[in-house]
C-alpha cells in the first residue's frame, strides 16, 4: 500500500479490480464468440488467409487477456483477503459491516441502507466513521 493512500482509495482499490476482472471476462467471452464465428465461416468455405489470420490474431488476444487476467486475480484475492482481516479487525460492528457490504460485496449504498436497516443518510454517516476507523486500523498495521 503506497504511503499516501487513504483508507477509501485502499478499500476502492478492492471493487476497482472486481470491475477490471469483471471487465476483462466480458472480454474473453465477446473474443471466444469471435472465433466461434470465424471458425464456423472457415469450415463452410475454402481455405482463406485472411479469415486464418483473423482467428489467430483473435486467439493471440484471448491468450494474452487470460495471462493478465490471471495476474489480477492473484492480486485481487490477496487484496481482498487483506482488506477482509483489516476489516475483521475492527472494533465496532457496524463499522465492519458497512465497509464490508459496500467494499467486499460492492453492494450500493441503497441495499446497504435496507440490508442495515438505516436511512441512506446514516448510511453514509457512518460510512464516514467506518473509514476513520479504518484509517486508524491502516495507521497501526504500517507502524508495527
Amino acid at each position: 500500500m503506497g504511503v499516501d493512500m487513504t483508507a477509501k482509495e485502499y478499500l476502492r482499490r478492492v471493487r476497482h479490480l472486481d470491475s477490471t476482472i469483471s471487465a476483462k471476462l466480458e472480454q474473453i467471452e465477446t473474443l471466444h464468440a469471435q472465433v466461434t464465428k470465424i471458425t464456423s465461416v472457415l469450415s463452410d468455405m475454402p481455405r482463406s488467409g485472411g479469415e486464418q489470420d483473423r482467428l489467430a490474431k483473435t486467439i493471440a488476444k484471448i491468450v494474452d487477456l487470460k495471462k493478465g487476467l490471471r495476474d489480477e486475480i492473484e492480486e485481487y484475492i490477496e487484496l481482498k483477503e487483506e482488506a477482509i482481516k483489516l476489516i475483521d479487525s475492527m472494533s465496532d460492528g457496524r463499522h465492519r459491516l458497512v465497509l464490508t457490504y459496500r467494499y467486499i460485496n460492492g453492494k450500493t449504498w441503497e441495499e446497504i441502507a435496507v440490508e442495515m436497516h438505516y436511512t441512506y443518510k446514516w448510511v453514509h454517516v457512518l460510512h464516514g466513521q467506518a473509514l476513520a476507523e479504518f484509517e486508524n486500523v491502516l495507521r497501526m498495521r504500517k507502524s508495527t
